[in-house]
């Protein structure tokens, strides 16, 4: 069985890299004036707390890998419903099941692939509006069921598409003050998955969009090819641009 989760997850480590701008950050970050407090609101965020250690981890830094999963297991071991915590375990066991079954191990891949699932459907099912679980969710499983056998890939691919709508839905009034590189990883996401799924009017919408509202970006270059490229062209949108915090 071949299946491969692309490593590194690029599109995650874009759409959570907004620690100011997003609805994640809106909401999870205390309003404060003073300068200090909202850095430690900032820090306090759960995915700050584990998006390093477990981006090292899907990079091939065993360790930082043990050291990200170490902390969602004791954040939920205090708390069981901490849905971040939930989903960001599920994803490093997405993960993990990819390293499984390319070394040829199935039966621990396939444990690790639908406990990875469990953990991020019950996150969902524990705060469905939280951004902080429909973009990690989101962001794994699109590479994971583009290459997962079609019965494993297209009920994941399905939870893709409901889970980067359901973003989109809530930031749609807010893209204007999202900035050029969130914005166009979110509607690049939701190009990809679109086309993926056969839905080319959806994904030709979010494509013009860009060329529309970023012109000169680098986004709107990758949107014009795409929209010149043949129904039966496999495309995949990689992360465009650097990240500092």
């Amino acid at each position: 069985m071949k299946f491969f989760l692309v490593r590194p997850l690029s599109m995650l480590a874009c759409l959570m890299l907004l620690p100011g701008i997003a609805v994640m950050a809106q909401e999870t970050e205390p309003k404060v004036e003073n300068k200090d407090e909202k850095a430690t609101a900032y820090e306090q965020r759960f995915d700050n707390q584990v998006r390093e250690d477990l981006f090292a981890g899907f990079s091939g830094d065993e360790e930082s890998l043990k050291k990200g999963m170490q902390k969602c297991e004791d954040v939920l071991k205090e708390n069981p419903k901490h849905a971040e915590a939930m989903v960001w375990r599920g994803a490093a066991r997405v993960f993990l099941s990819g390293e499984a079954f390319q070394k040829g191990d199935v039966v621990n891949g396939m444990k690790l692939w639908n406990t990875g699932l469990a953990d991020m459907d019950k996150a969902k099912k524990l705060e469905p509006d939280n951004i902080g679980v429909l973009i990690p969710r989101a962001a794994v499983l699109l590479p994971a069921g583009r290459n997962a056998p079609a019965i494993m890939g297209k009920p994941v691919i399905k939870r893709v598409r409901e889970d980067f709508e359901q973003a989109y839905e809530r930031q749609k009034n807010l893209l204007d003050e999202l900035g050029e590189h969130p914005r166009g990883e979110l509607r690049m996401g939701l190009a990809d998955v679109y086309r993926l799924i056969g839905e080319s009017k959806k994904s030709r919408e979010q494509l013009e969009a860009l060329v529309k509202e970023m012109p000169k970006s680098d986004y709107a270059a990758e949107a014009k090819e795409w929209l010149k490229a043949p129904p039966e062209k496999k495309l995949a949108h990689s992360c465009i641009g650097c990240h500092t915090e």
